[in-house]
Protein backbone atom coordinates (compact mmCIF):
# COMPACT_ATOMS: atom_id res chain seq x y z
CA UNK A 1 0.00 0.00 0.00
CA UNK A 2 2.24 2.93 -1.59
CA UNK A 3 5.49 1.44 -0.96
CA UNK A 4 3.86 0.58 2.56
CA UNK A 5 2.95 4.15 3.14
CA UNK A 6 6.28 5.00 1.73
CA UNK A 7 8.48 3.03 4.08
CA UNK A 8 6.45 3.84 7.06
CA UNK A 9 7.17 7.07 5.94
CA UNK A 10 10.75 7.24 5.95
CA UNK A 11 10.96 5.30 9.19
CA UNK A 12 7.82 7.44 10.90
CA UNK A 13 10.68 9.89 12.10
CA UNK A 14 10.61 9.51 16.24
CA UNK A 15 12.51 13.32 16.68
CA UNK A 16 10.18 16.47 15.76
CA UNK A 17 11.00 18.18 12.38
CA UNK A 18 10.96 21.45 11.57
CA UNK A 19 7.99 23.45 10.47
CA UNK A 20 7.75 24.70 6.81
CA UNK A 21 4.23 24.57 6.03
CA UNK A 22 2.30 25.05 8.79
CA UNK A 23 1.56 28.35 9.83
CA UNK A 24 -1.53 28.72 11.89
CA UNK A 25 -3.57 31.79 11.24
CA UNK A 26 -7.30 33.35 12.15
CA UNK A 27 -7.68 34.66 8.80
CA UNK A 28 -8.08 33.50 5.39
CA UNK A 29 -8.01 29.77 3.95
CA UNK A 30 -5.24 29.46 6.91
CA UNK A 31 -7.76 29.83 9.63
CA UNK A 32 -9.88 26.97 8.01
CA UNK A 33 -7.04 24.54 7.77
CA UNK A 34 -6.56 21.01 9.55
CA UNK A 35 -5.94 17.80 8.26
CA UNK A 36 -10.20 16.73 7.66
CA UNK A 37 -10.67 20.23 5.55
CA UNK A 38 -7.42 19.23 3.32
CA UNK A 39 -8.77 15.63 3.65
CA UNK A 40 -12.20 16.64 2.13
CA UNK A 41 -11.10 19.47 -0.29
CA UNK A 42 -8.10 16.88 -1.96
CA UNK A 43 -11.00 14.05 -2.05
CA UNK A 44 -13.43 15.79 -3.39
CA UNK A 45 -11.19 17.54 -5.94
CA UNK A 46 -11.98 16.19 -9.28
CA UNK A 47 -16.21 16.48 -8.82
CA UNK A 48 -15.73 20.05 -9.98
CA UNK A 49 -15.10 18.35 -13.16
CA UNK A 50 -19.34 17.66 -13.26
CA UNK A 51 -19.31 16.33 -17.00
CA UNK A 52 -17.00 13.84 -16.27
CA UNK A 53 -17.17 13.10 -12.51
CA UNK A 54 -19.63 12.06 -10.32
CA UNK A 55 -20.69 10.55 -6.83
CA UNK A 56 -22.63 7.67 -7.99
CA UNK A 57 -21.95 4.23 -7.79
CA UNK A 58 -19.62 5.63 -5.59
CA UNK A 59 -19.06 1.84 -3.91
CA UNK A 60 -19.11 0.07 -7.03
CA UNK A 61 -15.97 2.49 -8.26
CA UNK A 62 -14.02 2.11 -5.27
CA UNK A 63 -14.14 -1.90 -5.86
CA UNK A 64 -13.21 -0.92 -9.54
CA UNK A 65 -10.00 1.20 -7.92
CA UNK A 66 -8.79 -1.58 -5.50
CA UNK A 67 -9.18 -4.43 -8.10
CA UNK A 68 -6.63 -2.15 -10.55
CA UNK A 69 -4.54 -2.17 -8.04
CA UNK A 70 -4.82 -5.41 -6.74
CA UNK A 71 -3.26 -6.54 -10.07
CA UNK A 72 -1.24 -3.11 -11.94
CA UNK A 73 0.57 -5.75 -14.12
CA UNK A 74 -2.57 -7.11 -15.94
CA UNK A 75 -4.03 -3.72 -15.71
CA UNK A 76 -1.19 -2.09 -17.56
CA UNK A 77 -0.88 -4.99 -19.86
CA UNK A 78 -4.35 -4.50 -20.71
CA UNK A 79 -4.14 -0.71 -21.22
CA UNK A 80 -1.10 -1.28 -24.11
CA UNK A 81 1.54 -2.43 -22.22
CA UNK A 82 5.01 -0.70 -20.12
CA UNK A 83 5.80 1.99 -22.78
CA UNK A 84 2.28 3.04 -23.12
CA UNK A 85 2.04 3.16 -19.92
CA UNK A 86 5.13 5.37 -19.16
CA UNK A 87 4.49 7.44 -21.94
CA UNK A 88 0.47 8.09 -20.66
CA UNK A 89 1.62 8.33 -16.91
CA UNK A 90 5.46 9.05 -16.15
CA UNK A 91 7.26 10.68 -19.46
CA UNK A 92 6.27 11.11 -22.73
CA UNK A 93 8.69 8.32 -24.51
CA UNK A 94 6.46 7.88 -27.82
CA UNK A 95 6.64 10.92 -30.19
CA UNK A 96 3.87 9.09 -32.35
CA UNK A 97 1.41 9.25 -29.28
CA UNK A 98 2.34 12.36 -27.64
CA UNK A 99 -1.12 13.46 -27.53
CA UNK A 100 -1.89 10.46 -24.82
CA UNK A 101 0.54 11.78 -22.43
CA UNK A 102 -1.94 14.48 -20.94
CA UNK A 103 -2.00 13.06 -17.51
CA UNK A 104 1.57 13.42 -17.27
CA UNK A 105 1.44 17.30 -15.49
CA UNK A 106 -1.34 16.66 -13.06
CA UNK A 107 0.14 13.62 -12.48
CA UNK A 108 3.81 15.77 -10.98
CA UNK A 109 1.40 19.13 -10.33
CA UNK A 110 -0.97 17.94 -8.21
CA UNK A 111 -0.34 14.22 -6.92
CA UNK A 112 3.47 14.74 -6.13
CA UNK A 113 3.80 18.13 -5.97
CA UNK A 114 0.59 19.17 -4.11
CA UNK A 115 0.36 15.90 -2.37
CA UNK A 116 3.41 16.07 -1.35
CA UNK A 117 3.09 19.38 0.41
CA UNK A 118 -0.46 18.21 2.05
CA UNK A 119 1.57 15.61 3.60
CA UNK A 120 3.72 17.46 5.23
CA UNK A 121 1.80 19.98 6.19
CA UNK A 122 -0.44 17.86 7.67
CA UNK A 123 2.29 15.78 9.48
CA UNK A 124 3.34 19.45 11.19
CA UNK A 125 -0.39 19.99 12.10
CA UNK A 126 -0.15 16.48 13.91
CA UNK A 127 3.11 17.01 15.63
CA UNK A 128 2.12 20.60 16.57
CA UNK A 129 -1.02 19.10 18.41
CA UNK A 130 1.05 16.19 19.77
CA UNK A 131 -0.29 13.22 17.87
CA UNK A 132 1.72 10.33 18.23
CA UNK A 133 3.83 9.08 15.02
CA UNK A 134 2.76 12.69 13.51
CA UNK A 135 4.52 11.47 9.49
CA UNK A 136 2.94 7.75 9.39
CA UNK A 137 0.05 9.01 10.53
CA UNK A 138 -0.19 11.82 7.91
CA UNK A 139 1.25 9.21 5.06
CA UNK A 140 -1.74 6.73 5.81
CA UNK A 141 -4.03 9.93 5.69
CA UNK A 142 -2.22 10.46 1.88
CA UNK A 143 -2.78 7.10 0.70
CA UNK A 144 -6.45 6.93 2.10
CA UNK A 145 -7.51 10.08 0.80
CA UNK A 146 -5.50 9.02 -2.61
CA UNK A 147 -7.31 6.05 -2.52
CA UNK A 148 -11.07 7.79 -2.29
CA UNK A 149 -9.92 10.47 -4.68
CA UNK A 150 -9.62 7.88 -7.55
CA UNK A 151 -12.85 6.36 -6.87
CA UNK A 152 -14.59 9.52 -8.39
CA UNK A 153 -12.83 9.53 -11.47
CA UNK A 154 -13.92 6.32 -12.39
CA UNK A 155 -14.68 5.24 -15.62
CA UNK A 156 -14.07 8.50 -17.10
CA UNK A 157 -10.49 7.92 -16.30
CA UNK A 158 -7.92 4.57 -17.22
CA UNK A 159 -7.34 1.59 -15.17
CA UNK A 160 -3.71 2.86 -15.49
CA UNK A 161 -4.14 5.83 -13.78
CA UNK A 162 -4.52 5.05 -10.28
CA UNK A 163 -1.96 2.53 -10.54
CA UNK A 164 0.46 5.98 -11.32
CA UNK A 165 -1.10 8.22 -8.76
CA UNK A 166 -1.22 5.46 -6.42
CA UNK A 167 2.09 3.46 -6.41
CA UNK A 168 4.50 6.01 -7.76
CA UNK A 169 3.54 9.42 -7.01
CA UNK A 170 1.80 9.72 -4.12
CA UNK A 171 4.60 7.84 -2.14
CA UNK A 172 7.34 9.87 -4.34
CA UNK A 173 5.46 12.99 -3.14
CA UNK A 174 6.01 11.94 0.61
CA UNK A 175 8.99 11.23 0.13
CA UNK A 176 10.20 14.48 -1.29
CA UNK A 177 8.81 16.44 1.40
CA UNK A 178 10.11 14.16 4.42
CA UNK A 179 13.58 15.70 4.35
CA UNK A 180 13.76 18.79 5.88
CA UNK A 181 16.22 19.95 3.54
CA UNK A 182 14.23 19.79 0.55
CA UNK A 183 11.21 20.70 2.03
CA UNK A 184 12.90 23.71 3.32
CA UNK A 185 14.26 24.16 -0.40
CA UNK A 186 10.75 24.35 -1.93
CA UNK A 187 9.63 26.37 0.61
CA UNK A 188 12.33 29.23 -0.01
CA UNK A 189 12.47 28.57 -3.69
CA UNK A 190 8.77 28.42 -4.83
CA UNK A 191 6.90 29.51 -1.35
CA UNK A 192 3.95 26.95 -2.16
CA UNK A 193 0.83 27.27 -0.84
CA UNK A 194 -2.39 25.25 -1.24
CA UNK A 195 -5.18 27.45 -2.07
CA UNK A 196 -9.08 25.19 -1.74
CA UNK A 197 -12.38 26.81 -2.43
CA UNK A 198 -14.90 26.71 0.56
CA UNK A 199 -16.95 22.77 -0.32
CA UNK A 200 -20.59 23.46 0.36
CA UNK A 201 -23.47 21.28 0.21
CA UNK A 202 -25.79 22.08 -2.04
CA UNK A 203 -29.31 21.19 -0.20
CA UNK A 204 -31.30 22.19 -3.73
CA UNK A 205 -29.42 19.16 -5.34
CA UNK A 206 -28.06 17.22 -2.62
CA UNK A 207 -24.58 17.47 -4.10
CA UNK A 208 -21.32 19.10 -3.10
CA UNK A 209 -20.83 22.39 -4.51
CA UNK A 210 -17.82 24.86 -4.69
CA UNK A 211 -15.30 21.88 -4.51
CA UNK A 212 -11.52 22.57 -5.73
CA UNK A 213 -8.01 22.09 -4.54
CA UNK A 214 -5.06 24.05 -6.09
CA UNK A 215 -2.16 25.05 -5.39
CA UNK A 216 0.36 28.09 -6.24
CA UNK A 217 3.87 28.60 -6.65
CA UNK A 218 5.21 32.30 -6.94
CA UNK A 219 9.15 31.25 -7.58
CA UNK A 220 11.91 33.58 -5.76
CA UNK A 221 13.88 34.04 -8.67
CA UNK A 222 10.94 35.67 -10.66
CA UNK A 223 10.40 38.32 -8.63
CA UNK A 224 10.97 41.58 -8.46
CA UNK A 225 10.79 43.89 -4.82
CA UNK A 226 6.69 44.37 -5.44
CA UNK A 227 6.18 41.86 -8.19
CA UNK A 228 6.34 38.02 -8.61
CA UNK A 229 5.56 35.33 -11.07
CA UNK A 230 2.24 33.89 -10.15
CA UNK A 231 1.42 30.06 -11.18
CA UNK A 232 -2.07 28.73 -10.03
CA UNK A 233 -2.10 24.85 -10.24
CA UNK A 234 -5.24 22.47 -10.04
CA UNK A 235 -7.91 21.74 -12.54
CA UNK A 236 -7.55 25.66 -13.11
CA UNK A 237 -4.74 26.53 -14.28
CA UNK A 238 -3.54 29.97 -14.48
CA UNK A 239 -0.62 31.90 -14.97
CA UNK A 240 0.14 35.70 -14.12
CA UNK A 241 1.55 37.97 -11.67
CA UNK A 242 1.19 38.87 -7.76
CA UNK A 243 1.58 42.72 -6.49
CA UNK A 244 2.70 43.60 -3.62
CA UNK A 245 0.29 46.43 -1.65
CA UNK A 246 1.71 49.01 0.78
CA UNK A 247 0.22 47.12 3.26
CA UNK A 248 2.05 44.18 2.45
CA UNK A 249 -1.01 42.26 1.26
CA UNK A 250 -0.50 40.84 -2.41
CA UNK A 251 -2.89 40.98 -5.42
CA UNK A 252 -2.84 38.02 -7.84
CA UNK A 253 -3.72 37.76 -11.21
CA UNK A 254 -3.73 35.19 -14.04
CA UNK A 255 -4.96 33.88 -17.06
CA UNK A 256 -5.19 30.32 -18.35
CA UNK A 257 -7.75 27.27 -19.33
CA UNK A 258 -10.46 24.92 -16.61
CA UNK A 259 -10.79 21.69 -17.71
CA UNK A 260 -14.97 21.22 -18.62
CA UNK A 261 -14.50 17.32 -19.15
CA UNK A 262 -12.39 14.32 -19.57
CA UNK A 263 -12.27 11.57 -22.43
CA UNK A 264 -12.81 13.93 -24.58
CA UNK A 265 -10.88 16.08 -23.14
CA UNK A 266 -12.23 19.61 -23.12
CA UNK A 267 -10.92 23.39 -22.24
CA UNK A 268 -12.11 26.74 -21.57
CA UNK A 269 -10.26 30.03 -21.28
CA UNK A 270 -10.48 30.81 -17.59
CA UNK A 271 -9.06 34.09 -15.38
CA UNK A 272 -8.45 34.50 -11.76
CA UNK A 273 -8.13 37.35 -9.22
CA UNK A 274 -6.48 36.72 -5.99
CA UNK A 275 -6.09 38.91 -2.55
CA UNK A 276 -4.06 36.97 0.27
CA UNK A 277 -2.07 37.51 3.45
CA UNK A 278 0.78 36.09 4.36
CA UNK A 279 -0.31 33.57 1.77
CA UNK A 280 -3.47 33.23 3.23
CA UNK A 281 -6.00 33.93 0.99
CA UNK A 282 -8.90 36.43 2.05
CA UNK A 283 -10.76 36.35 -1.31
CA UNK A 284 -10.71 34.65 -5.20
CA UNK A 285 -12.67 35.52 -8.13
CA UNK A 286 -12.83 33.04 -10.84
CA UNK A 287 -14.13 33.63 -14.44
CA UNK A 288 -15.81 31.04 -16.51
CA UNK A 289 -13.96 28.16 -14.58
CA UNK A 290 -14.58 24.98 -13.15
CA UNK A 291 -18.48 23.09 -12.16
CA UNK A 292 -20.41 25.37 -15.18
CA UNK A 293 -19.82 28.24 -13.05
CA UNK A 294 -19.67 31.59 -15.03
CA UNK A 295 -18.08 33.32 -12.25
CA UNK A 296 -17.10 31.49 -8.60
CA UNK A 297 -16.31 33.95 -5.77
CA UNK A 298 -15.10 32.80 -2.24
CA UNK A 299 -14.56 35.34 0.52
CA UNK A 300 -12.87 33.91 3.39
CA UNK A 301 -12.50 34.37 7.21
CA UNK A 302 -11.40 37.63 8.06
CA UNK A 303 -12.07 39.69 4.61
CA UNK A 304 -15.61 40.65 6.10
CA UNK A 305 -15.23 40.94 9.79
CA UNK A 306 -12.10 43.20 11.55
CA UNK A 307 -9.58 41.83 14.15
CA UNK A 308 -12.50 43.58 16.65
CA UNK A 309 -15.55 42.45 15.31
CA UNK A 310 -14.79 38.80 15.11
CA UNK A 311 -17.06 35.80 15.01
CA UNK A 312 -17.19 33.08 17.67
CA UNK A 313 -16.42 31.28 14.78
CA UNK A 314 -14.28 31.59 10.95
CA UNK A 315 -17.09 32.65 8.74
CA UNK A 316 -16.96 32.64 4.89
CA UNK A 317 -19.04 33.36 1.80
CA UNK A 318 -19.42 31.57 -1.52
CA UNK A 319 -21.09 33.23 -4.73
CA UNK A 320 -21.28 32.15 -7.53
CA UNK A 321 -23.66 32.25 -10.74
CA UNK A 322 -23.64 29.21 -13.17
CA UNK A 323 -23.32 29.50 -16.99
CA UNK A 324 -27.11 29.07 -17.55
CA UNK A 325 -27.38 32.45 -14.87
CA UNK A 326 -28.71 30.85 -11.98
CA UNK A 327 -27.20 32.45 -8.51
CA UNK A 328 -25.69 29.90 -6.38
CA UNK A 329 -24.55 31.20 -2.43
CA UNK A 330 -22.65 29.16 0.78
CA UNK A 331 -21.36 29.66 3.96
CA UNK A 332 -18.75 28.55 5.58
CA UNK A 333 -19.05 28.11 9.50
CA UNK A 334 -15.32 26.65 10.22
CA UNK A 335 -16.56 23.15 9.36
CA UNK A 336 -14.78 20.72 6.44
CA UNK A 337 -18.19 21.83 4.41
CA UNK A 338 -20.72 24.17 4.87
CA UNK A 339 -24.24 25.03 3.55
CA UNK A 340 -25.35 26.18 -0.05
CA UNK A 341 -27.41 26.07 -2.82
CA UNK A 342 -28.09 26.81 -6.18
CA UNK A 343 -31.43 28.69 -7.07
Amino acid sequence: MGFVICLVSLTAQAEDKAVIFYEPKDYGSEALFNPLSSFSSYTLDSLQVKRSFTTSNYRDKLRMVRDNLRSPGNRIDEEGGTKRFINTEIFPVDPDNINDSGAILPNYGLHLFGGGMLYRKNAEWFQEHGVPWPYFTSGVLSMVTEFLAEGFEKPATDSTDEIADFYLFRPLGIWLYSSDKRARWIKDNLDPVEWPHMTMYDVEKNEVLNVGMSYVVRPRWLATKDTRMFAYMGITNLLGLSHRMDSGDELSWGLGVSTESINPDKFRASAGVFYDRNNSLLASVIVRGTEGLAVRANIYPGALFSETNKLPFPLGMFVGVTDDGDPALGLQFGLPIGIGATF
